[in-house]
């Protein structure tokens, strides 16, 4: 994938579904092991790829990680507590990865502010309280759509590209943000800690 947001920059997503030890693994290697499994996998694939392979190798802004989603049973264990993606990845294909993380602290920062005498009670409830959202945010990620956004036919791909372009000549993913009136959050509220307020 390709993204040109100004005229000088362009950003390429390289993505594989793979599910070898090496794919895995590969997040852990020295950067230039990592550019080389990319360009490995990509090399000879048409379009713009090889001026994409070319860019990478040479780029200061590569990155290499592999799509999880990170659920634990608790958030916390004495005085070490997770937020962020520490505690609740979503994983970056929910695009709640900053809002999480925001939510997380604010409630973590509301809960302590609360209860500074009591620190166990003030980490179970933010467990208990940000627990609804991140299980919201979680669960709006479904691997069946995932897999189906990474097709591995080229009669799959070519479908693929013709629905996408499609919607996008229609505006479709404008128009549904317009009229969506759901909160990615679900239900959940985001709670009120007056004990946060500036002086």
């Amino acid at each position: 994938m390709r993204r040109s947001h100004n005229p000088t920059e362009t950003q390429v997503y390289f993505v594989l579904r793979e599910d070898s030890a090496q794919a895995s693994a590969i997040h852990r290697e020295p950067v230039e092991k990592q550019r080389e499994f990319w360009a490995s996998r990509f090399r000879d694939a048409g379009w713009q790829t090889e001026r994409f392979v070319d860019g990478m190798r040479t780029s200061p802004f590569f990155y290499s990680q592999e799509i999880v989603q990170v659920r634990t049973d608790t958030w916390s264990r004495g005085r070490v507590v997770l937020a962020g993606d520490a505690a609740h990845c979503a994983s970056p294909y929910s695009g709640m990865g900053t809002s999480g993380g925001l939510v997380g602290a604010h409630v973590l920062a509301g809960e302590i502010n609360r209860r500074p005498d009591d620190l166990p009670a003030a980490l179970a409830h933010y467990d208990t309280t940000l627990r609804p959202f991140t299980d919201e945010i979680q669960g709006e990620v479904n691997p069946r759509l995932l897999k189906l956004a990474m097709p591995m036919t080229q009669r799959a791909i070519d479908a693929f590209l013709t629905v996408t372009g499609m919607a996008t000549r229609l505006r479709v993913p404008d128009l549904a943000a317009r009229f969506s009136k759901e909160d990615r959050g679900g239900a959940w509220r985001l709670p009120r800690y007056p004990e946060l307020r500036a002086a």
